[in-house]
């Protein structure tokens, strides 16, 4: 049978790596050709098809997308699809492949290398599902690094309404973070010097939130007034810091060779988000706040006791001349005085109760558009299916494409 009449009378192409792993293209029945979902081609150098990688530099993804009934037109021995996610395709990323090739009724029309369904064998046969992995995490990543960056660039108006009311230079340094990380997350090429960038701008937001928190405890300790501010900046600084988390992951999903580093990165993200200041803001503030709270209240008690013993003191005078007269008149001031100081106190943790209460409503405002929706659908990356079709050739043209990620 010639090469044409089998590649058009195969209905599935199943791709096996040595490592048990399957990845089956079936072919796209005249049916689905009405759905009107877009798909882009993924071009790959001659130099990385030879190297046997896929570098960024070697990858580019078209402009326009495609409608499958139009890829349909420039595949005459048929449009193949295979529904599956990163973390799958990275097992065929390197190494050799076979294939099984079935016709409609199942049967085995042919079991061989790669190379048997034109591909040359000069060409490591894994390349275009390498190719398809790539584009595919390429196009989830920058679709997500727009969605994180349009998320930060709200921080700035926040950071310079606080910049405006209390001068602080740690304030300006979290603008400069933010700003450094929006740069990276809009780059088209990147490579390891941008996450080193990215580490670099979040130990500066933690270094940040650690020097605000410290600071907080300090003056809680010295029973000085919490400053609102700090608070401030410590949730800000930490909530920058998940976004570089957030933007890493990004900028690895574009870079090859990234899926089981990025599994670390997410599972990790997720657990800093849970544990984070940002997340349990609540609770966090009240513990620094009861820090005073307890001393004021400790004062209020104090207050309380002197006062009740003026007033036994002052009911068991019995003689009011000479002596016992002068003595009514110091209890009696004594007593006046510990009133005052009691309501003092009283005022003063109700004045921190209000405060606090203030505060996590202002924090809450600031967390309205919390960034966990964003982080659930990030470290779900690697395991997102999509869809990837394969159009195969005798004259060594395989061509590949790749689902566009959906606006909505």
């Amino acid at each position: 049978m010639s090469e044409d009449k089998m590649l058009n009378s195969i209905n599935e192409i199943v791709v096996s790596n040595p490592t048990g792993g399957e990845l089956s293209f079936e072919k796209i029945t005249d049916a689905k050709f009405e759905s009107m979902n877009l798909y882009k081609e993924v071009f790959v150098s001659d130099l990385s098809l030879m190297a046997g990688n896929v570098a960024q530099t070697g990858l580019q993804i078209a402009n326009q997308g495609m409608t499958l009934a139009q890829i349909a037109k420039q595949a005459p021995n048929g449009l193949f699809t295979a529904t599956t996610n990163p973390a799958n395709l990275s097992k065929f990323a390197n190494g050799t492949t076979s294939t099984m090739l079935r016709d409609e009724s199942g049967r085995i029309v042919q079991h061989a290398g790669f190379a048997d369904v034109g591909l040359s064998t000069a060409v490591n046969p894994a390349i275009i599902l390498s190719a398809g992995m790539q584009a595919m995490s390429a196009i989830s990543g920058t679709y997500y690094l727009h969605k994180i960056n349009a998320q930060i660039m709200d921080m700035d108006a926040k950071l310079e309404e606080l910049i405006n009311i209390h001068h602080d230079t740690n304030i300006g340094r979290l603008i400069a973070a933010r700003k450094g990380l929006s740069e990276i997350a809009n780059r088209e090429f990147v490579d390891t010097t941008d996450l080193a960038a990215i580490r670099s701008y979040k130990k500066t937001a933690d270094e940040i939130h650690e020097e605000s928190i410290t600071r907080l405890k300090r003056q809680g300790s010295e029973e000085r007034k919490l400053s609102d501010i700090d608070f401030i900046i410590a949730f800000e600084a930490n909530k920058l810091s998940l976004f570089a988390e957030l933007i890493e992951i990004g900028i690895r999903m574009k870079i090859e060779g990234q899926i089981e580093i990025i599994n670390g990165l997410r599972m990790q993200l997720k657990q800093n988000y849970a544990n984070s200041f940002y997340n349990k803001f609540d609770l966090e503030v009240e513990k620094i706040y009861s820090i005073i709270q307890q001393q004021s209240s400790d004062e209020f008690v104090d207050k309380k006791d002197k006062l009740e013993k003026s007033l036994n003191e002052l009911a068991d005078i019995r003689n009011f001349t000479g002596w016992g007269k002068i003595k009514q008149g110091y209890n009696m001031a004594v007593a006046a005085k510990t009133i005052f100081d009691g309501n003092k106190v009283k005022k003063k943790v109700e004045l921190e109760n209000e405060n606090l209460s203030k505060l996590k409503n202002d924090m809450r405002k600031r967390k309205e558009n919390d960034i966990i929706k964003i982080i659930d659908e990030v470290v779900e990356l690697p395991y997102k299916e999509a869809e990837i079709l394969y159009i195969p050739s005798e004259n060594n043209k395989h061509r590949v494409f790749v689902r566009m990620e959906d606006e909505g």
